[in-house]
């Protein structure tokens, strides 16, 4: 087959789908010998694209103008793929699929302006409705989708993601590089966005400072957003301005460097629909301490140190077990490594064919006519309703 790519929302700032998209597409480009691909990009995302790593992705690629675009080349494609969470144009009249790693919108939505949980509803429950087969990160995202969006259980597939293959590779730190890190700290690479909850880490090393007289360096990667957790701010005013270092953007080796170095990882995001860096952790031999929710349970098995995210004293409690406590270090990485091996980009590759072939061979095109001139004049007219009376 050959499968148009809509790479329209593809940008640095995506953190772990970005990576996804690159590794996704390597492999593709490799060893998927039944289908070729043909990738809808554009002038925003072209330095991105390039990221996939060899030439080959150009063969066919089409440099659009409007998303709306895509219409106009349908007749080269046997099957449509968005890989970033709506299905758009929609419908089509090909076979469809997308991917849709979470609905946090649902459990919440207070992280959300309203223009965004409006947007989101809007697209993500017709997306998944209308496309012949959907793709998520995981069983919690599964389970997500099927509870709030009413579809069959049968229609989505799994595919975990996985950490690059530079990860699971023995890594020496490198000497020279200039980071200036701590000599012993923990470890959380998260944009502020306010799921990630920067708070209640700040406030277990503030515990941990005031209540247990240690003192816990502590790293910090990410990109700060308009309106997003005000870190600096934070860090000034519990007082841990002396042990918090942040960093900010870090290329592939200067992350892998501050893992290896690093006393464990410590990831007390209230949710993910995956969570990629407690596996980059596990691979190249970091411990891991992470919340106990949502996805991460799922990611982590027993190889990990859990907590409540929403409890600073219990957060800092794991971090106090895991800093103090060398064996349960050992253990941890040893563990971790091995459950690692459970996330590979041949199998996410596999899923996604297997997806693609289960909707070239599910797709009617009485389907695409109700979602055209039934399903989506009426979703559409109901969701501008709602919008007006907000």
């Amino acid at each position: 087959m050959r499968i148009g790519v809509n790479c329209f929302i593809l940008s640095e700032r995506m953190g772990g789908l970005r990576q996804y998209f690159h590794r996704l597409f390597r492999e593709l480009l490799d060893n998927d010998q039944k289908n070729s691909y043909v990738f809808f990009y554009f002038e925003h995302n072209i330095k991105e694209m390039e990221h996939i790593g060899d030439e080959r992705w150009k063969k066919d690629a089409i440099l659009l103008k409007d998303q709306q675009d895509v219409l106009q080349h349908l007749d080269n494609i046997d099957l449509y793929f968005c890989p970033f969470g709506a299905l758009w144009p929609r419908p089509v009249p090909v076979p469809s699929v997308i991917m849709l790693v979470d609905i946090q919108e649902k459990y919440y939505p207070e992280f959300f302006s309203k223009e965004d949980i409006w947007s989101r509803e809007y697209h993500f429950e017709a997306s998944t409705r209308t496309a012949d087969q959907v793709i998520t990160i995981s069983e919690f995202s599964k389970e997500s989708i099927v509870h709030y969006h009413g579809i069959s259980r049968k229609k989505i597939h799994v595919a975990y993601l996985a950490a690059d293959e530079s990860f699971y590779q023995p890594f020496t730190p490198n000497q020279t590089m200039n980071l200036r890190l701590p000599e012993h700290y923990i470890f959380y690479p998260a944009n502020r966005w306010f799921h990630k909850n920067h708070d209640n880490l700040l406030k277990a090393l503030r515990e941990l400072k005031t209540k247990h007289g240690l003192v816990v360096n502590c790293v910090l990667t990410g990109f700060d957003y308009e309106g997003g957790y005000p870190l600096s701010k934070k860090i000034a005013e519990y007082g841990l301005k002396d042990q918090v270092k942040v960093i900010g953007y870090v290329t592939g080796e200067e992350i892998r460097h501050i893992y290896s170095k690093a006393k464990m990882l410590c990831f007390p995001s209230l949710f993910e629909g995956f969570g990629m860096p407690p596996v980059e952790a596990m691979a190249i031999g970091c411990p891991v301490v992470c919340s106990n929710t949502t996805s991460l349970p799922e990611v982590v098995g027993d190889a990990a140190l859990l907590f409540d995210p929403k409890d600073p004293q219990e957060i800092a409690e794991k971090i106090k077990a895991l800093w103090t406590d060398e064996s349960l270090r050992q253990r941890l990485i040893a563990t971790g490594k091995e459950q690692a091996k459970k996330f590979s980009v041949k199998y996410i590759a596999a899923v996604h064919v297997a997806a693609f072939e289960r909707a070239a061979m599910s797709y009617r095109q009485s389907r695409y006519w109700y979602y055209k001139y039934i399903y989506e004049p009426v979703h559409t007219l109901r969701m501008f309703r709602k919008k007006s009376f907000e």
